[in-house]
């Protein structure tokens, strides 16, 4: 493939005829798109998150690698977006209500991020892999349950976007009804825009604000009060800035995970055990991150200075987006096999450098009980419509079916209560 030099000299600003970043989430053929970017721009391209809103896609793996390990050139601070200093981007925008400034451990560097990132590292270093599992599974039967008497349900709005965080809800201490209202607002933050998005947003931090102040005054075994009780003593603030980030912004990768390996699972007979497959859930899960990852695009790093990234000229204040699944595409050769490959470059969704993903064990097991559990439960599970028919409605940042509607032989398992 032969690419198209562009002057170092040229500013994001005066480029034209750029792509929206959502091409690369809703194509059916995302390949296509990535090559025509690559053909055109080279491995930073450049692309639109939202209206006139710019940013450079980093496609290359080396370009990648840079972007993720260098924090003292490239920020997760969106205080040091050019858009957001000088007051252009619209809070209300779908992109300002996701990527407005937040002390966060998502969102932050440097010391203040190693604080909050040591809170989340401690709390799982000893979760309990056995009450998670059992819990996530306790979820997945009452969620079913409620799908059983219909013989019929669509996968994805009525399971693979329940389980993930009304299972992390509870192993933060939230109450089943509360764990049932975080998982609405997580939904309207990520599906609405304006002024419905920032409504969510603030009431879900209405529940977790509440949630630490009760472990605060009546500490548990939840991991609220396991961070709460860190050396470190950490405030209020930072613990509500911990439990938002792992409850709300992973939840996202996390369905997608799910929904991909349940749609995978369904349409090729290499997953399927009914047509005669041999690969396990495990290996499902695998494929999916090495192929159609959760995250095919992560949060935006942001320029702190004037440098030169894959031949293009970043300037400070620019975005540069990590498109995780172009650089994985990038950096493989176009004959091997990415389902059944045992080396593939899955390990560029959990990102590289000080942001690296903290939470990869429960994240698979969580994924892994899911796609399980709904394979047991739901005997002769088939799809109601072809797979042609599953396109991809992805936001900026994921992709994957909106809907997996199927049908299924009435369950003969057992009741599980309800958390």
């Amino acid at each position: 493939m032969t690419l198209t030099a562009i002057p170092p000299s040229e500013r994001l600003a005066d480029l034209d005829g750029l792509t929206p970043l959502t091409e690369t989430t809703t194509s059916p053929d995302p390949a296509s798109v990535y090559e025509r970017l690559r053909a055109r721009w080279g491995n930073v391209a450049p692309v639109l998150l939202e209206g006139d809103v710019r940013a450079w896609l980093v496609l290359g793996h080396q370009e990648l690698s840079t972007l993720l390990r260098n924090e003292s050139l490239f920020s997760r601070d969106s205080r040091n977006w050019g858009i957001v200093a000088s007051g252009a981007l619209d809070p209300t925008s779908g992109v300002g209500a996701v990527l407005a400034p937040r002390d966060s451990v998502y969102y932050v560097d440097g010391p203040q991020h190693r604080h909050l990132r040591r809170l989340v590292d401690d709390a799982f270093e000893g979760f309990d892999e056995h009450r998670l599992a059992a819990t996530v599974r306790q979820w997945c039967e009452s969620t079913l349950d409620r799908v059983a008497a219909r013989g019929e349900a669509d996968l994805v709005g009525e399971y693979a976007w329940a389980v993930p965080l009304l299972a992390m809800s509870t192993m933060f201490g939230l109450g089943p009804d509360e764990a049932t209202a975080m998982l609405g607002h997580a939904r309207r933050i990520f599906r609405s825009r304006g002024a419905e998005g920032a409504e969510a947003l603030a009431a879900q931090k209405t529940l977790i604000v509440d949630l630490v102040a009760r472990r605060r005054a009546q500490p548990s075994d939840d991991m609220t009060s396991v961070m709460l009780r860190h050396p470190s003593e950490p405030s209020d603030e930072d613990v509500q800035s911990a439990v938002s980030t792992m409850l709300v912004l992973g939840s996202e990768f996390e369905v997608a995970w799910i929904t991909q390996s349940l749609r995978l699972r369904l349409t090729d007979p290499r997953f399927d055990g009914r047509a005669g497959g041999r690969l396990s859930a495990s290996d499902t899960l695998e494929a999916v991150l090495g192929s159609i990852p959760p995250a095919s695009n992560t949060g935006p790093r942001f320029a702190l200075a004037d440098t030169i990234l894959g031949g293009r000229r970043i300037e400070a204040g620019d975005a540069l987006v990590p498109g995780i699944l172009g650089a994985s595409a990038e950096s493989r050769a176009t004959e091997d096999d990415i389902w059944l490959e045992p080396g593939n470059l899955s390990y560029l969704t959990w990102g590289a450098g000080p942001h690296a993903c903290p939470v990869r064990r429960p994240a698979r097991l969580i994924a892994q009980t899911a796609v399980e559990v709904a394979l047991l439960r739901l005997g002769g599970v088939t799809l109601t419509v072809t797979q042609d028919d599953l396109h991809a409605t992805g936001t900026l940042w994921s992709s994957m079916p909106w809907q997996l509607p199927v049908r299924f032989e009435v369950p003969r398992h057992p009741r599980a209560g309800r958390p």
